[in-house]
């Protein structure tokens, strides 16, 4: 049988568009946009530079990513693949603080939000307030009312400004004999209170951060520190891969953490809602059921780190990485997810996230443009992507 010309035409680009798409897909999945580049070696000088108390060195090394089909919590975009890391790289113990946010920022980008006062620094504000007033006019900052939550890290560093002024002007006055309203030894005492609060506020971690945000403030980092050679010039500050995140995370466990036998989490060891008992993973010890939920700080460390010294990792905020959200391949050398996409990748869950999405295969995709209470970034220092 003799084939029309149409017919035999149509059965032609058929095969040949099934050829290509097969041709496109082959090498799509070969495909590298930016070919890897040789690690250059560093100089003991560059080592040196890179010994610091709040990075940790991360070495190279294979893992298995995402997680098998019967761990608790698991959603189907987590497929368990290796991945191998060929390169070293440095990450911060701590995820980035309202201080050093605000200490790399100008004063238009600064974040500053309103709180409440704890009770006991609540009165030592008001005792204070009480001496400045029959002192003098009282200032903008002292005007607030303690019982509400009207206060910033601005008002309370003026508020501390005057409060160090006045305790040195108290201990004089003792010295010489005269009469004080606030006897120094116990003013001494609330003094540094006050400033212990201070400080927790300043190293709460930076929220409300959207992708674009955080990528920014890696650049300005990376500026400042390569003007002040406090960086090796090879390497720059940035938002860790997916993989180099859960590789970190993991510290060379297989569970569901990287915290203890790798099989507990709770709001025992990780700043997560523990409240019911479906919110947790592993045996029962107690259900946390805070008062307020809050995200945790550097000052005052409640949860441990994980075995290669690194905090957080799991709950108290979400943490950008570099990649855009995509389906795993089979195996990976040094990933850095997709070439493109819609949505980028948040790791870690949060203080108000159950330990199911705050595991370390645990994925969360959202617009590079959002930001929220939950989210914020952890540093590294590496090389360029």
């Amino acid at each position: 049988m003799r084939l029309s010309f149409p017919l035999y035409s149509a059965m032609a680009c058929f095969v040949l568009a099934a050829c290509k798409e097969k041709d496109e897909q082959a090498t799509q999945s070969t495909y590298v946009p930016f070919p890897p580049v040789a690690v250059p070696e560093l100089s003991p000088k560059d080592l040196k530079l890179l010994k610091r108390d709040d990075f940790v060195r991360i070495e190279p090394g294979v893992f298995r990513m995402g997680s098998p089909d019967d761990e608790d919590g698991r959603m189907a975009d987590e497929k368990i693949h290796t991945v191998t890391i060929t390169k070293p790289y440095y990450i911060a113990k701590y995820e980035v603080t309202i201080e050093l946010w605000n200490k790399l920022l100008p004063p238009l980008l600064k974040r500053d939000e309103k709180f409440y006062l704890t009770e006991e620094v609540e009165r030592s504000f008001i005792r204070l307030r009480d001496i400045e007033k029959k002192a003098k006019s009282t200032p903008k900052s002292l005007q607030l009312d303690p019982t509400k939550g009207e206060f910033t890290i601005e008002s309370l560093e003026e508020v501390l400004s005057i409060f160090e002024k006045r305790l040195d002007q108290q201990k004089a006055d003792a010295e010489k004999k005269k009469k004080v309203s606030w006897p120094p030894k116990e003013m001494d005492a609330a003094f540094r209170q006050f400033k212990k609060f201070l400080r927790r506020r300043q190293n709460l971690p930076i929220t409300f951060v959207s992708y674009p945000q955080a990528k920014s403030f890696c650049w300005r980092m990376t500026e400042l520190a390569w003007r002040e050679s406090s960086i090796p010039r090879e390497m720059i500050y940035r938002l860790p891969t997916e993989a180099e995140w859960e590789y970190a995370c993991r510290a060379g466990l297989t569970g569901v953490c990287g915290l203890e036998d790798g099989y507990q989490l709770s709001g025992i060891n990780a700043n997560v809602d523990g409240s019911k008992r479906e919110d947790i993973i592993g045996k029962v010890q107690y259900l946390i059921a805070k008062k307020k939920l809050v995200h945790g700080n550097r000052e005052k460390m409640i949860y441990p780190a994980n075995a290669w010294g690194i905090f957080d990792m799991h709950g108290n905020v979400f943490e950008w990485c570099h990649d855009f959200y995509g389906p795993y391949p089979d195996q990976s050398t040094d990933p850095t997810g997709p070439i493109r996409g819609k949505k980028r990748v948040r790791r870690g869950g949060s203080f108000v996230r159950s330990a199911h999405q705050s595991r370390s295969a645990s994925r969360h995709s959202v617009e590079p443009s959002w930001r929220g209470s939950e989210t914020g970034f952890r540093l590294v220092i590496g090389y360029p992507l």
